[in-house]
């Protein structure tokens, strides 16, 4: 049935819908010939179905299936399905919408649907309190004026939808009430992209609401989202969803407005302005923002974030601020807060050359405030707290390998009332180059507390501390190498002077106490190889060899600052036996590469690193006697000379500590006695198990080391003593093998074990 109908009239387009409730049998100058789909009817067009402008009403039923015509209003309980096709709305003064749907229902799916003024109204009939309900599935909509119009009481939801609005003044979607979602979909207006008012007649304003899902909104020149005209609008951005706007707002309140948004698992770039005395309440979620969050005087902010959230900018008049569960506020300028809540929360104040004073007027919970100090000029953030304070925080201040220049007592935070206590967080000291400050306290005569850094209380840095154990750890990584030579006298003693090559495998722990400048632990792993052979000269047995091998020190000091050394190794040695008489001596010289890296597990929890290389060379000579006893038992008393110097070096940790190394020098003195037995089994194999004693005298005192200029001295000098057990085997007239086992413990240094085992090949 073809009827006329009169379209939307200019004033009604100019007032923005007049009373928000479109009706579309208005009359105007222009009319068009439309068909209607009344009571208990249905009608199916296609895409060959020619274009024209539809009626339904009175619950009536337009089904559409890649149809191209033009406006469609569907009215008083009708429905509308749609699938692909395109809707064109009026043009010039005849401006309806491609698609209007007053108190009835649709489902858009696939389609193109543009309008001069609006692309598409989701509408209620003046006078009612109930809307419309329309889903829009991977469609486009366009409009001059607005992309979509939505009144109170009307549902919309978009699903991979573009929505536009394509005038340089327009609106993505022009919002008047109801409940609005869009999951997957674009939203973009020419001035902005979401304008956010009431119903006139105030229907359904207890349940505004505006669902962004992995949604983009987009202000070209204005703002992502504009509330005003005394909205209260609730506002759920999720899932990665972005907004955008043109004047660097993603949000503006206005007009008395309340915007209730919450922020779950989405990244936004903007700013917030709140006028007019208008509320804004932001919670974030798992979501991250930067921007500034703007509140002008006579209007309320709040901010609360939770669960790792993360806000970057200024808080600007804001009187709120919550920050709980692993949430962080980085400032970016001073501010200015009404109150400040913690649970498990930081506030990241100054960073680089940038210092920041925050100003709460109460403060309460537990949290961590990192603050920025320049130990060089001494400037510094500051808390200030100026009303009451109470709960549990740490400070956390970034740490440096440098001086100061001129130490003094630097006040961080400065409470006026209250019972708030504040403590250094990690180990309680802040390092500053050579030494680690501690945090103290005093009543600033106001009825609060002032919190500083304390000079006088200081302790040797975790930096320092690196640096000293790996100048101290050379020697014992020599040693540690040296020592497992030894054991192969038993082995020489089965072979009658002959040539053969040997193998050692060999690991020991070292602890050195903190009376040696630095206490620290060791533990050292390697192997080394060699081959001697016989020289044809004197009384006794010769022999003369080379060796080679690698080893690798792990250092662990307190704190979970560690340090590395690996050492390479070249030496000769040479060895006299005398059967008859079992007097022998024992020579070596050992040059070493070592390659040192210290990490240090600074105060404030970040890392710093240093490495550098030395040589070292040294040499040991022993001399003693093998008694043979009765029952194939002996004794042998021996005495043993070490040294080794290592070379001085000047290196930097990275953090900028300064460190300079004198020469490492060791001379190691040594007398002791192995008794044991030779056990010749049924098959021809002898064992030779035995006991070792000995007492060791370390006589170098002085091993300085210069840290920022300030020297310290590593001393293992003292004397120790040495326990060991181990067994040689003879398994056949070319092979031997052995294993050692020894333990020492003296004034400066403790060796809870050592051991090695090897083999020998004669040929």
């Amino acid at each position: 049935m073809n009827v006329t109908i009169a379209t939307f009239p200019a004033i009604y387009l100019r007032q923005v819908l007049g009373a928000l409730a479109l009706t579309p049998v208005l009359f105007s100058p222009s009319v068009l010939a439309l068909t209607t789909i009344g009571a208990g009817e249905t009608k199916n067009i296609d895409s060959t179905t020619a274009p024209d402008t539809y009626l339904v009403e009175n619950g009536g039923v337009l089904n559409t299936s890649g149809a191209n015509t033009h406006e469609v209003f569907v009215q008083s309980g009708s429905t509308l399905n749609v699938v692909g096709g395109t809707f064109t709305g009026g043009s010039g003064s005849s401006a309806s919408p491609g698609i209007t749907v007053t108190n009835s229902q649709g489902t858009i799916t696939g389609a193109l649907i543009s309008g001069n003024f609006a692309g598409m109204a989701v509408n209620r009939e003046a006078g009612t309190t109930t809307g419309s309900t329309v889903t829009v599935a991977n469609s486009s909509i366009t409009g001059g004026t607005s992309g979509v119009l939505v009144t109170g009481a009307s549902t919309l939801q978009l699903i991979n939808t573009q929505v536009t609005g394509t005038g340089s003044t327009s609106t993505g979607i022009n919002y008047f009430g109801g409940n609005v979602s869009a999951v997957g979909s674009t939203i973009t207006g020419g001035a902005t992209g979401i304008t956010m008012s009431p119903d006139t007649q105030g229907v359904g304003a207890d349940t505004n609401r505006l669902v962004l899902d992995s949604t983009r909104v987009q202000g070209l020149t204005g703002a992502a989202i504009n509330v005003g005209d005394g909205l209260d609008a609730n506002i759920d951005i999720l899932n990665g969803s972005t907004l955008i706007g043109g004047n660097g707002n993603i949000l503006e309140v206005q007009g008395a407005s309340t915007a209730n948004v919450n922020v779950a698992n989405s990244a936004l770039t903007g700013n917030v302005d709140v006028t007019g005395n208008s509320t804004a309440n932001l919670s974030f979620d798992g979501a991250h923002m930067t921007g500034d969050f703007n509140v002008e005087a006579g209007s309320t902010g709040n901010l609360a974030l939770a669960n790792g959230s993360v806000f970057t900018g200024s808080l600007n008049n804001v009187d709120g601020v919550t920050i709980n569960s692993g949430s962080n506020w980085n400032m970016t300028a001073n501010n200015t807060v009404g109150t400040l809540a913690m649970n498990n929360g930081t506030v990241t104040m100054g960073q680089g050359s940038n210092f920041y004073q925050l100003n709460v007027g109460t403060l309460a919970g537990n949290g961590t405030f990192a603050m920025n100090v320049d130990f060089a000029t001494n400037q510094h953030d500051v808390l200030n707290v100026t009303g009451a304070s109470s709960g549990d925080f740490k400070l956390l201040v970034a740490g440096s390998g440098v001086d100061p220049v001129s130490p003094e007592a630097l006040t961080l935070v400065h409470t006026a009332s209250g019972n708030a206590n504040f403590a250094l967080a990690g180990t309680g000291l802040v390092d500053v180059g050579t030494y680690s400050y501690g945090l103290g306290s005093s009543s600033n005569g106001s009825g609060g507390t002032d919190w500083f850094l304390d000079p006088n209380k200081k302790t040797v840095s975790p930096s320092t501390q690196s640096v000293l154990a790996l100048f101290n750890t050379a020697p014992t990584v020599w040693y540690g190498e040296l020592y497992s030579l030894r054991t192969r006298m038993g082995e020489l003693r089965f072979n009658d002077g002959q040539s053969g090559s040997w193998a050692r495998a060999y690991g020991n722990k070292y602890n050195v106490s903190e009376s040696s400048g630095v206490g620290y632990s060791q533990n050292q792993q390697g192997f080394s190889l060699g081959a001697d052979a016989p020289l044809p000269m004197g009384d006794g047995h010769w022999l003369i060899g080379a060796l080679a091998g690698h080893s690798n020190s792990d250092l662990s000091l307190k704190g979970g600052t560690t340090g590395n050394v690996k050492s390479y190794y070249v030496g000769g040695y040479t060895t006299w036996l005398e059967p008859e008489t079992g007097y022998y001596f024992d020579g070596v010289v050992k040059l070493n590469r070592f390659e040192n890296e210290s990490k240090v597990a600074m105060s404030d929890g970040t890392q710093s690193k240093g490495n550098y290389g030395t040589t070292g060379i040294g040499g040991s000579a022993e001399f003693g006697r093998h008694i043979k006893l009765d029952n194939d038992f002996f004794v042998e008393p021996f005495g043993q000379l070490s040294a080794v110097t290592i070379q001085g070096k000047n290196y930097n940790l990275d953090n900028g500590l300064q460190a300079e190394g004198d020469q490492t020098r060791s001379f190691l003195g040594k007398v002791g006695a192995t008794v044991g037995r030779n056990l010749t089994l049924d098959s021809g194999t002898v064992v030779q198990p035995y006991l070792r004693a000995a007492v060791a005298h370390e006589f170098a005192k002085n091993n300085e080391v210069k840290v920022n200029n300030t020297v310290f001295n590593n001393d293992l000098s003292g004397s120790r003593s040495e326990f060991g057990a181990g067994v040689a085997v003879k398994l056949s007239k070319d092979l031997q093998v052995h294993a050692d086992f020894d333990y020492a413990n003296g004034k400066s240094i403790e060796q809870p074990f050592g051991a090695n085992v090897g083999l020998r090949y004669n040929w």
